[in-house]
């Protein structure tokens, strides 16, 4: 899965994304960052390029096949170290006050306590510290992942399509901020990026993408008839999203910034 993710996912989707979240930061050279949820190190070599060689990025991941993708990339030319570490983003495994920013690019929403995540991020920020973590709207203004988790209704597979569902919650702007506040953030601001997702290769290569999800392992156990049965659903709920041969459209996502006291 940390393989399929990283080739059909990254690159059209959470690479572009990776770059807006660290733009919204606006980091320093030579200071010290953290990634939480790092998966195979997107964000955290968008922080190494732009701190530059004589700052150090930290990054962190519950999954070790993710952090072995990560580690098995070639490093940044002039870029920040990177050390990575399996780990949950409640506790983290790093010092009070340790670092100068954090990155969270769409892991909140999975954690089993986001307010705990939240909490151990203002505790190894440094006061005036500042945070960026990023959480997909809901489902429909995610337009490319809702065609596909009605492709799997349609052919049958609710537990699927519901798996699917999990990484955009139904949470808003002040949801976001409230939790940010509660846990001791200051200067809290929220906002709403739409960017388009793109598959030139049209249906066929998003359902490629999507395999490389989670759900790629249960799609293998299916077999052929039923993946048969999602690829032709698939080509009616797309329909509205592809032009030219091309499937494309906009995903919507919540970016939480705030301070450190």
């Amino acid at each position: 899965m940390p393989r399929g993710y990283d080739e059909y996912l990254v690159p059209p989707l959470f690479g572009p994304w990776a770059e807006s979240l660290v733009d919204r930061l606006q980091p320093s050279r030579a200071i010290r960052a953290l990634d939480v949820a790092t998966g195979p190190g997107t964000v955290a070599r968008v922080l190494s390029r732009r701190i530059g060689r004589r700052g150090q990025v930290a990054a962190c991941d519950g999954s070790p096949a993710m952090i072995a993708r990560a580690e098995a990339k070639p490093e940044i030319e002039k870029g920040a170290p990177i050390a990575y570490t399996v780990s949950p983003a409640a506790p983290l495994p790093y010092p009070d006050r340790s670092v100068d920013v954090v990155t969270c690019q769409q892991g909140l929403q999975f954690f089993p306590d986001g307010r705990a995540a939240l909490g151990e991020m203002k505790r190894v920020l440094v006061p005036g510290g500042r945070i960026a973590v990023s959480v997909w709207c809901p489902p429909e203004d995610c337009t490319v992942f809702y065609a596909y988790q009605r492709a799997l209704r349609e052919a049958g597979q609710d537990d699927l399509a519901n798996l699917m569902s999990i990484p955009f919650p139904r949470w808003t702007a002040e949801d976001l901020e409230a939790r940010a506040t509660e846990v001791g953030f200051l200067n809290v601001r929220v906002f709403d990026e739409t960017r388009d997702l793109e598959f030139a290769g049209g249906v066929p290569q998003a359902l490629q993408a999507f395999a490389g999800t989670p759900i790629g392992p249960l799609l293998t156990r299916l077999g052929a008839e039923a993946n048969a049965a999602i690829a032709a659903a698939a080509e009616r709920t797309f329909a509205p999203l592809v032009l030219d041969g091309m499937v494309r459209g906009p995903m919507r996502s919540w970016v939480l910034l705030g301070a450190a006291a």
